[in-house]
């Protein structure tokens, strides 16, 4: 099992909630926390996109740090951990991505990833006179959008026709070091976003939720790659809370639910246009965390929480994306008491 983090350049923390939580989106923490990531062995870290707000909604809110910019700088911080910048369609077009991309891919040695998020936040787009189109269409745009990407870093002269981007002999060079290209993260729980993650994307990633529900996510999607003659791998949301004792966890989970921000929860509910984001959500708990994260089950004690991983490993999960209220002091405990109980041949680093 692999571990990505959150990057912290947005502000305001991953929960919905009025407690104590990791607010600081300054380059500063930023790049502690990514070198603290390094250092233990995290093999992926994805800094979100934002142009408008924060994540949890709640507290800080000092602004937004752009992720390609951020992981330029962290790939001459860092020197192992993969580095994943969420890129919105409709705010930059896939050729600027793909020259972009490749010197960023050449900066940090092969270490750059992406995550398309076709975009669910009507107001931030509209706002700087970005045209909201419909779901559907959102997805077809994703569509020719990872087309042209990859094309650009896999051929030269490259051609497209297309109802959103048109590509005449278009070449880009150098081109990327990885090959073929940049592996490509996508999320969303709707039939588009499926298809398209099946047919072109590497990784598919999704909200938290039980085993029950990833299992018919992945096999619908696992039914669409092939399809195509493809393969894909999967990863899922997840907030932990890894205590000595279930009873420990427990009582910060109910504290963290009793101090819920019902404010920043109903005007997230009321933001949110999307068609399978967040469809199985129901309770408080379910947008506390920041992407359904609590509905993973990473709560309870160091082997509880090592089981619940083992069990999604099982079901064909590959990587998981954590969140914690303090990454920087509770990352070393996770690296140090769960995952050598689910990666039994890990040697850790010493982080001392």
């Amino acid at each position: 099992m692999k571990f990505v983090i959150w990057g912290a350049n947005l502000s305001g923390g991953f929960l919905r909630a009025n407690v104590d939580q990791a607010q600081d989106a300054g380059i500063e923490y930023n790049e502690k926390l990514a070198t603290l990531a390094d250092h233990l062995g995290v093999d992926s870290i994805l800094y979100p996109i934002r142009y408008v707000g924060n994540i949890g909604g709640t507290g800080s809110n000092t602004g937004q740090l752009d992720p390609l910019s951020i992981i330029t700088a962290i790939a001459t911080k860092t020197e192992r951990i993969h580095l994943i910048a969420a890129v919105l369609p409709g705010f930059i077009h896939p050729a600027t991505l793909a020259k972009i991309g490749a010197t960023i891919d050449i900066i940090s040695k092969g270490r750059f990833h992406i995550n398309l998020v076709s975009g669910w936040f009507k107001a931030e787009q509209e706002m700087f006179g970005i045209e909201w189109i419909k779901h559907e269409e959102r997805y077809r745009r994703s569509e020719e959008y990872l087309k042209v990407l990859k094309g650009l870093w896999t051929e030269d002269e490259f051609q497209f026709e297309g109802n959103f981007y048109n590509i005449q002999k278009g070449t880009l060079n150098p081109k990327p070091l990885q090959k073929p290209y940049p592996p490509i993260y996508q999320g969303g729980n709707s039939q588009e976003s499926q298809i398209i993650a099946g047919t072109l994307s590497d990784y598919y990633f999704m909200n938290g939720a039980p085993l029950s529900e990833l299992k018919e996510q992945i096999a619908a999607v696992q039914q669409y790659a092939a399809n195509h003659q493809r393969y894909i791998k999967f990863a899922v949301a997840a907030f932990v809370i890894a205590r000595p004792t279930e009873e420990e966890a427990q009582k910060e989970y109910e504290y963290i639910l009793n101090n819920a921000d019902q404010s920043a929860i109903t005007h997230f509910k009321q933001r949110k246009e999307t068609k399978g984001m967040w469809k199985n959500a129901t309770t408080i708990s379910d947008y506390v965390a920041n992407n359904e994260g609590f509905r993973t089950g990473l709560i309870g004690s160091y082997e509880q929480v090592a089981q619940r991983l083992k069990e999604l490993e099982a079901i064909g999960i590959e990587k998981v994306l954590v969140a914690f209220r303090h990454p920087t002091d509770e990352l070393p405990t996770f690296f140090e008491h769960v995952v050598p109980k689910v990666n039994n041949d890990i040697l850790l680093p010493n982080t001392k």
